[in-house]
């Protein structure tokens, strides 16, 4: 009986030992660069203070060291890289001069892809109309809008009436046709969000019922693309688009980014309608009716 315990006592302390061995093995091993942790940050400071609406150059700020937990913002480490674009607020003398005082904001800056005159302009796709989310900043898109308009036709009283004088009407059966036109091309991305997935509320069940089981799929899935253009396709934007997370009448459609106007002429297309289909395309019109005889029908006689 004592033999083995003193053989359990003697694993024991060879075990004792060799933990020993692995620990200082362990403390005397060097630090790898990977694992060094950076005493200090380089940022930028104000050498003066700074108004609103100014652009920086490099006399107006100090390259200076400051530890991590000290830095404001998304810091600028080098004044070669201070963006040539006025300052958003006012920069006190000695603070630091960040990212976000130049509307840098998680290293997108809408403002500075712009070219002189340009407007950056953002409309709302799905998953269909936005090509399955493909699409990437840089790339050059189309524009189609697709919407239901209400065909009219003067009244009878006013026919004969000049134009500006007549009333109108609309058409039965022509309440909301359908028209499909591209109304922008070769527009340059400069953003695209990420996506967002608006997910199915389900209703709180009544006292006694059971709970209505989650939603397996997103009720609806979007993104925002924001593009380069001019004020008027603002304004064609808006008029198609007229409402908050109104998906549906605009799809975006990518185009070839290297094509030029010499190479590939805008394409000019017609637009289409239901008429067009028909006339255009060949698309069969139904015939609907039916010759019923002589004697055949409401109008035969007994």
């Amino acid at each position: 009986m004592k033999r083995s315990n003193r053989l359990v006592i003697l694993v024991g302390v060879l075990l004792a030992v060799l933990a020993f061995v692995f620990v200082v093995i362990l403390l005397n091993q060097p630090e790898r660069p990977d694992d060094a942790v950076a005493d200090t940050v380089t940022v930028l400071v104000a050498n003066r203070d700074i108004e609103l609406g100014e652009q920086l150059v490099a006399a107006d700020v100090t390259e200076t060291e400051v530890a991590p937990s000290a830095v404001v913002g998304a810091p600028i480490s080098d004044s070669s890289a201070l963006p040539l674009r006025p300052v958003l607020y006012p920069i006190p003398l000695g603070s630091q001069v960040s990212q976000e005082a130049f509307g840098v904001v998680g290293g997108q800056c809408i403002e500075c892809q712009l070219n002189a005159g340009e407007k950056a302009i953002a409309f709302e796709v799905d998953r269909v109309t936005g090509l399955d989310f493909l699409i990437q900043p840089g790339d050059h898109i189309d524009v189609v809008i697709g919407q239901t308009v209400q065909v009219l036709q003067p009244t009878v009283d006013t026919a004969d009436l000049p134009a500006n004088q007549q009333r109108f009407e609309t058409i039965p059966g022509l309440e909301s046709a359908r028209t499909v036109k591209t109304i922008l091309t070769d527009k340059r991305v400069l953003y695209v969000s990420a996506r967002n997935r608006v997910v199915q509320p389900v209703a709180t069940p009544e006292p006694g019922e059971e709970e209505a089981p989650p939603a397996e799929q997103p009720a609806a899935d979007s993104v925002i693309i924001v593009f380069a253009g001019s004020a008027q396709d603002a304004e064609v934007i808006k008029f198609a688009q007229n409402q908050l997370g109104n998906l549906g009448p605009l799809t975006a459609i990518l185009r070839r980014t290297l094509d030029t106007e010499e190479e590939v002429p805008e394409e000019e297309t017609t637009g289409i309608t239901i008429d067009i289909l028909f006339e255009e395309y060949g698309i069969p019109i139904p015939d609907l009716l039916v010759d019923l005889g002589p004697n055949q029908g409401g109008g035969g006689n007994n």
